[in-house]
């Protein structure tokens, strides 16, 4: 049975079909597995005992060899293998695009592979939002350099030197004599280019060829055809929760009834007689029963009858109490306060002097499915089938974790719900892979929805306190920031030791991570400015629901609400409109940094309210009569050097306190725009999740359990709630718009970021109510209008 054989086929065919090909004609080691003669066997000895055993099948694909990077076919057609995942964004059309240009081949004569570990780079994955704004990088370097091994080649080949020959769609010319032409097939198919890049690391890879300027690329700025869309609209596309290998079985864990709980006793016997039941596997607080079917796995975890002892202290206040606890508790770290001129003079001549406390709680993931992942054990390796968009750290997460060499085990990402944070998909892969390890079977875990919307990693909760000094001109001349976010052993990515099930055994770090909390991204000029930030602990930060870890735009939601609604209540205050007063301290500054941010701030602004056809006034506009109240908020901010403004005109009912959103308008700047379909779709879906958060995430939880568990006690954005129009507005604001080498930003986050602030400002415009707690339910909104008489 060789290694293709124990890949389901469908993957074999999209993921390495070319690369083995390539590695087989090469001459290269093809690695395989031996059959399962008499059964399955366990080998967690054998996987233990690594180096007893030599290499292992899955080395790391050499970073400094074009070969790892791309394959040329006799069709004359290039596959490219790149070490990033896409969790639904379109960042692979983007990287064909860009390597089609500098590899001078036809667009639609490529394909990419992604994120599989044994068969492309080590590009650390998706995250940060470094695809397009570092990571494409080498990439092009990459394909330009390959670009110019197969001009020398041709001009051997042809007789003719290199600046005398052209070269388009992958076909080689005689400048001087078209007819004389030979292909990147015919030069190099089935053979290795064997030439080796230099760079410290992968993201400085580099060859001896140039990158091509903006105007010489063809492809790129182009919107062609996604290769996942027609797969995922016919149904045809095979996602990480749908891998099926020979001999899989299926599991699911038991896990506790309340937080920091300890087992103390597990009757096998209430399950055994079940159809289908293998076996029931533990180590300390982790319980896992193993059957031959999904639904006689979720039966046994169901009817496992287990007994657990609470701990003798709470683990965390209730969801109601949880910001009266932030502020009485004792921060675990905090930052050196960032001071700017001299904020405590500016406030005792201040003309008038504001202060404003902004709240925002856990927010989950919501993955639309439970966490998953398939592992097979066999033949002394690990093979874990995933969506986590960091496939790199599960490998080596997964293999400290078993305590395997790393050469012996691979991820094969597929695509999956999972995506933008520290999901629980990493979770699940270290839950699979230990349980194929235990019972010497390929197993497939799922967590339930309860569980996934319970036990998933949250966004740290945040409590702001914001002051600010006006002078008798209305201007902002003080500002007082400061954050305090409940993020104490705040998860990394793939951690070995914090994972939950590594929790769940008894893995305690001996001191956890300290997280932190964000201050705001603007660029106004407020000539005296302090910001800090510190964190707080729940009184047992271990094996619980209430774990922290990175969503979407880490913080940036959070801080921003509360800059962006305070800078809205300091306009207000001085009876100036909001975006007037926004613009009026961008541009007093007259510093900028090399990406212009200052510059590009005021561009997006500006793109943003003349596609909105924003009117000069101040807020909040005089109450009318009527059930239904109408208003606009506007917010800005950036991340990293992705500059975003977004307003929201919202209809806001009287009698029930709902908010709609009618009207979205989202400006954005992230530099070069490599693909403007993939780019709107991309920034109106942060749109809508930003939406999602304003209007109706939050954790809520007993002072024992997390009791938000399903889409009615914790929902998410619906059909009913999408705006009717929502505008999504590119913006090219470098103060050199055509110049050649305009870079590219990262676009996957930074719309989030505005949205909470911009919803409450439009509710504040519409009502005069101030709203400083997130998510706008319409309860919290009702109660809010009640408690003013309006």
């Amino acid at each position: 049975m060789s290694a293709s054989d124990r890949i389901p086929k469908q993957i074999e065919e999209v993921l390495v079909t070319h690369r083995r090909g390539f590695l087989r004609s090469a001459g290269l080691l093809a690695v395989s597995f031996g059959a399962y003669a008499g059964g399955w066997a366990r080998e967690a000895d054998a996987q233990s005992s690594g180096a007893a055993q030599g290499p292992g099948p899955y080395p790391d694909p050499d970073f400094r060899q074009i070969d790892s990077w791309i394959v040329i076919h006799e069709d004359n057609t290039a596959t490219f293998y790149v070490g990033k995942t896409d969790p639904g964004q379109g960042t692979g059309t983007g990287f064909r695009q860009l390597m089609s240009d500098e590899l001078d081949i036809a667009f639609e004569r490529t394909t990419c592979i992604m994120g599989s570990t044994d068969i492309t780079v080590d590009q650390v994955g998706s995250g940060g939002s470094t695809a397009m704004e570092r990571d494409s990088w080498p990439m092009r370097r990459v394909a330009a350099e390959a670009r110019r091994v197969l001009l020398e080649m041709g001009s051997a080949r042809l007789g003719v030197p290199a600046d005398q020959l052209a070269v388009s769609d992958a076909v080689i010319t005689v400048k001087s004599d078209p007819s004389k032409r030979v292909t990147y097939g015919e030069l190099i198919a089935g053979k290795k280019f064997n030439v080796t890049l230099t760079g410290a690391n992968v993201f400085s890879v580099t060859g001896q060829a140039k990158t091509k300027l903006v105007p010489e690329l063809k492809y790129t700025g182009q919107s062609p055809q996604r290769d996942d869309i027609p797969a995922k609209v016919d149904g045809s596309l095979k996602w990480a929760v749908d891998v099926k290998l020979p001999g899989m079985v299926h599991a699911r864990n038991v896990k506790p009834p309340f937080a920091c709980a300890k087992l103390t006793g597990i009757d096998e016997s209430s399950v055994k007689s079940l159809p289908g039941f293998i076996k029931v596997v533990s180590k300390g607080n982790y319980v896992a029963v193993v059957c031959e079917r999904e639904e006689q796995a979720i039966r046994a975890a169901r009817q496992l009858k287990t007994t657990w002892e609470k701990p003798s202290t709470a683990p965390f206040p209730a969801s109601e109490d949880l910001f009266t606890y932030m502020r009485d508790a004792t921060p675990t770290s905090a930052t050196r306060p960032m001071v700017t001129g001299d904020p405590n003079a500016a406030f005792s001549g201040a003309a008038k002097v504001i202060e404003a406390e902004y709240e925002v709680p856990f927010q989950g993931h919501t993955a639309f499915a439970g966490a998953h992942a398939t592992a097979d054990p066999s033949n002394g390796q690990m093979t874990v089938y995933s969506n986590d968009m960091k496939s790199y750290g599960m490998r080596r997460g997964v293999a400290a974790f078993l305590g395997m060499p790393q050469d012996r085990v691979r991820v094969v990402w597929m695509q999956g719900p999972q995506g933008f944070g520290r999901t629980a998909a990493e979770d699940a892969g270290c839950e699979a892979a230990w349980i194929a390890r235990e019972i010497g079977r390929p197993v497939r875990v799922q967590w339930m929805r309860d569980e996934e919307t319970a036990w998933d990693t949250k966004s740290p909760a945040f409590l702001v306190k914001v002051r600010g000094a006006l002078d008798a001109e209305g201007r902002l001349v003080a500002y007082d920031y400061h954050a305090r976010s409940c993020d104490y052993n705040h998860v990394g990515y793939n951690e070995p030791d914090t994972v939950l099930i590594a929790q769940l055994m008894g893995s305690r770090r001996a001191r956890p991570a300290g997280g932190s909390a964000a201050t705001p991204s603007d660029m106004y000029a407020i000539p005296n400015r302090k910001m800090a930030g510190e964190v707080v602990g729940l009184p047992i930060v271990w094996e619980t629901p209430l774990r922290t870890g990175n969503l979407r735009d880490p913080n940036g939601p959070q801080s921003t609400f509360a800059a962006e609604s305070f800078i809205d209540e300091a306009a207000a205050a001085a009876k100036t409109d909001a975006l007037e007063f926004r613009m009026n301290m961008i541009q007093a500054g007259t510093n900028d940094d090399g990406g212009f941010r200052r510059a590009r701030s005021i561009a997006v602004l500006k793109a943003a309210a003349e596609a909105y056809g924003w009117e000069p006034r101040p807020s909040p506009k005089p109450l009318v009569k009527g059930n239904i109240l109408t208003g606009r908020g506007i917010a800005y901010s950036f991340r990293g050097q992705t500059i975003v403004a977004q307003i929201a005109e919202v209809e806001v009912n009287r009698q029930t306190g709902h908010v709609w959103a009618k009207r979205l308008v989202c400006a954005h700047d992230c530099g070069l725009v490599v693909n403007p379909e993939s780019l709107r779709h991309t920034v109106e879906c942060g749109t809508l999740h930003g939406l999602s958060r304003a209007l109706h995430e939050e954790v809520r939880f007993d002072t024992e359990k997390v009791t938000s568990l399903d889409w009615f006690s914790h929902p998410t954005l619906r059909h009913a709630d999408v705006p009717e129009r929502i505008d999504i507005v590119l913006v090219n604001g470098d103060p050199n718009p055509n110049r050649p080498d305009l870079p590219p930003y990262g676009a996957g986050e930074a719309s989030l970021k505005p949205m909470l602030a911009a919803i409450a400002n439009a509710i504040h415009d519409a009502t005069g109510v101030r709203i400083r707690r997130v998510p706008f339910r319409d309860d919290r909104v009702l109660a809010a209008l009640k408690a003013v008489g309006v």
